[in-house]
């Protein structure tokens, strides 16, 4: 479509075009053209769903993780080919005027299990890594959704910071005027100008805080992301704390992940047992060099093999140490769990207490708002002073910051907790391994 409009407007331009003049104005005319057409692709994503997608799609923690998982997939490829024959050659000169050389194919009949608990032992770390990288996921959802509510929070704090300094540019131009009437002194003119001047002050922080946290979320995502819209409150929406510990449990990637880890290291346990006992071949050798005139080149058989390393002491002691890892991975896989329920507790606590917090700062606010309303009607007649309406406008300003910090700090402990529980993997179109 584009590129037919350029042609149209060439052939409309080409009959004048004949000086370089109208050549140069031509190409400018085409090269905005082609900008303006292109614009609203560059346009960037928006909401709360897309900052989780983006996180995804291009943190480096989670494209360098999933390399590893890939890593490990060859690791699995690698241990069923000790299925297949292995090829050998042999050659030496260690006789006087000879040389010997030796062909060998070796194809395993039966190792008794060696080969089958390597391919177990990978599959399964395969499995781990992928545990791994779904809690990578979680922690990065986590760490984005709070990101987005400390913008959403910063960004209506800045919304009271901006009324306030209209409130206060009103106050001090009201008191201007009565100074001009000699209602007010000097001294009255400046006081409220210096609150104006900390009203701005307030304002500007809050705004340099906003471009921190902006930042903040583009090391997450990566790309930008348009943050005007306001997170669903039903992702914020947390069943009982039991519920919540139970979900926690079943859904938590890093438990599951534990859990694989102790299935890798009982193979492990399983495969250091194994590791010394015998493999049987399915041999053919054939000589390449210097043969004897009644020596048959080509043998075909069956071999038998095992080793034992240190007369069998260093078997032992692997054996040993892979009991003692799988030990400590049953601790680990406890500590996992104990952390995991401290964590829930603590946040469903915090919670609790912010939501308590939040209904008594709304109430305040609402006092703290009639009072100011009162003090204000009163000041127009004469019974309140502007000291007292300045001091309680500051108050106000106060309390509503309170108040929309109390809410953000809510809704990113509820947030912290959906993400544990699973519950942000459908915005973010996060499918869990299973």
């Amino acid at each position: 479509m584009l590129r037919s409009a350029v042609y149209c407007c060439f052939g409309k331009f080409k009959a004048i075009a004949s000086t370089p003049l109208l050549v140069t104005t031509l190409l400018i005319f085409v090269t905005i053209f082609c900008q303006v057409s292109y614009a609203d692709n560059s346009q960037p994503l928006s909401g709360f769903a897309a900052a989780l997608q983006a996180t995804l799609a291009h943190n480096p923690a989670v494209k360098g993780k999933q390399a590893e998982v890939n890593a490990k997939v060859y690791n699995v490829d690698s241990a069923k080919a000790g299925r297949y024959p292995t090829l050998s050659v042999q050659a030496n000169n260690l006789n006087d005027n000879v040389d010997q050389g030796t062909l060998r194919l070796d194809q395993p009949l039966w190792a008794f299990g060696k080969i089958d608990t390597a391919i177990e032992q990978a599959q399964a770390s395969v499995t781990a890594d992928q545990w791994q990288l779904l809690q990578v996921k979680r922690q990065l959802l986590e760490e984005t959704a709070v990101a987005y509510a400390n913008i959403d929070g910063i960004r209506q704090r800045e919304l009271i910071a901006k009324n306030n300094n209209a409130e206060h540019q009103r106050l001090h131009q009201r008191i201007s005027r009565r100074s001009k009437g000699q209602l007010a002194s000097e001294a009255d003119v400046r006081l409220s100008y210096s609150r104006l001047l900390q009203a701005r002050t307030q304002l500007q922080r809050l705004q340099g805080e906003l471009l921190v946290a902006h930042t903040g979320l583009h090391a997450l995502t990566q790309i930008n992301v348009d943050t005007h819209e306001a997170v669903d409150l039903t992702l914020a929406a947390l069943p009982s704390l039991a519920e919540v510990n139970r979900l926690a449990k079943v859904n938590s990637a890093n438990i599951h992940f534990k859990h694989q880890q102790l299935a890798v290291v009982k193979l492990t346990v399983k495969s250091e047992k194994l590791a010394s006992s015998p493999t049987i071949y399915f041999r053919v050798e054939h000589d390449v060099f210097d043969h004897g005139a009644f020596v048959d080149e080509t043998r075909v058989g069956l071999a038998f093999e095992s080793s034992f390393e240190g007369l069998g002491l260093v078997a032992y002691g692997r054996v040993n140490g892979a009991k003692s890892r799988l030990e400590a991975a049953k601790y680990d896989l406890s500590v996992a769990l104990n952390e995991l329920s401290r964590k829930v507790n603590t946040l469903m606590i915090n919670r609790r207490v912010q939501n308590d917090l939040k209904y008594s700062q709304g109430l305040t606010v609402e006092a703290v708002e009639a009072t100011m309303a009162s003090f204000l009607r009163q000041y127009e007649t004469g019974r309140k002073s502007w000291v007292e309406v300045l001091n309680t406008q500051r108050e106000l300003t106060e309390t509503r910051l309170l108040f929309s910090q109390i809410k953000s700090q809510w809704l990113s402990l509820s947030l912290k907790l959906a993400a544990i529980i699973g519950s942000l993997d459908e915005p973010a179109g996060l499918i869990s391994h299973e």
